[in-house]
């Protein structure tokens, strides 16, 4: 049986952008992580940490178990809704890591969306 809590993370490969979605109103993050878990790991996911009072700090979880040797990298992103911080802070097994946040200008949404949509096919 698996037990859920936080995963490594490798903060180099962690990446956030703020999409701003019109002028005077609240955008959102776009938060990217990647990190290598302890075999058997799956059921990844980012979380707000509703405790913290400082920005916006995100949470990277996960279920692990059984436990076997060796890592297996993971990447996994979420979107959080809020206003803009220059900073926000990823939190993981090995830490907590703050990274930069690009703005995405509400008129470059629209090029930012589909650029997403391309590295996934």
């Amino acid at each position: 049986m698996g037990f859920y809590g936080k995963q490594p993370v490798t903060p180099e490969k962690c990446s956030a952008v703020y999409v701003w979605t019109g002028l005077g109103e609240p955008g959102f993050f776009s938060v990217y992580v990647e990190g290598d878990a302890q075999n058997y790991s799956y059921g990844f996911d980012l979380v707000r940490d509703p405790h913290f009072v400082g920005g916006l700090r995100i949470d990277a979880m996960g279920w692990t178990g059984p436990l076997g040797k060796g890592t297996t990298p993971y990447k996994v992103s979420g979107t959080f809704p809020g206003m803009f911080r220059s900073e926000i802070i990823i939190s993981g097994s090995n830490g907590n890591f703050t990274i930069p946040v690009k703005e995405i200008p509400h008129d470059q949404v629209e090029e930012y969306i589909k650029s997403k949509q391309l590295e996934t096919v």
